[in-house]
């Protein structure tokens, strides 16, 4: 529980320090928490550290629309265990989805797997959104890519213009290395 408490306070502090950026397609300006990774592509920054057998994530792009990253795709989104998301009217909706073929993803839920999202956090300002979340390293579920902790993945991050859990993202699309 104390945990937890500490994560909120983190993160909110953070929030709080976020610095925008002015232009289109630079990414928000995220601190870097201790234990966190950071990298950024095509004005999406994604942070991540595993914590026990979780991978916590913290995304940010300058869209007030999705934003969405890819673990492991075989061939462009193919076979990613991808999570995507957005904030609306102050409420964040996350899904996780699976890669069905190089320009296509489903639900994993829509697929007969399962949501395995869970600490799921998330602002929207100034034009910029911001997402947290936690999934597991491995969470058996076959429409998810195991990771391994000191292994590096291809991941695969997005953004999209509008809200919902799709549309076309054009070149607002990047791949980057991640080493859990």
């Amino acid at each position: 529980m104390m945990r937890r408490v500490l994560f909120i306070c983190v993160f909110l502090t953070l929030m709080a320090a976020i610095a925008f950026a002015q232009e289109e397609g630079e990414a928000a300006s995220l601190s870097v928490p201790e234990g966190y990774n950071t990298v950024t592509g095509k004005g999406i920054t994604i942070q991540w550290k595993v914590e026990d057998q979780n991978l916590r994530v913290r995304m940010a792009a300058a869209t007030t629309g999705w934003i969405a990253v890819g673990f492991d795709p075989s061939n462009r989104m193919k076979d990613a265990d991808i999570i995507i998301g957005y904030v609306q009217d102050g409420e964040v909706f996350l899904r996780d989805d699976f890669g069905v073929s190089g320009t296509a993803h489903k639900a994993d839920e829509e697929l007969g797997g399962s949501s395995d999202i869970s600490d799921a956090e998330g602002r929207e300002e100034n034009g910029q959104t911001l997402l947290s979340f936690t999934i597991p390293l491995d969470s058996r579920d076959r429409y998810d890519r195991a990771l391994e902790a000191g292994k590096s993945y291809k991941v695969i991050l997005a953004v999209g213009g509008k809200d919902g859990f799709g549309g076309y993202h054009s070149t607002k699309r990047t791949s980057v290395t991640l080493e859990p």
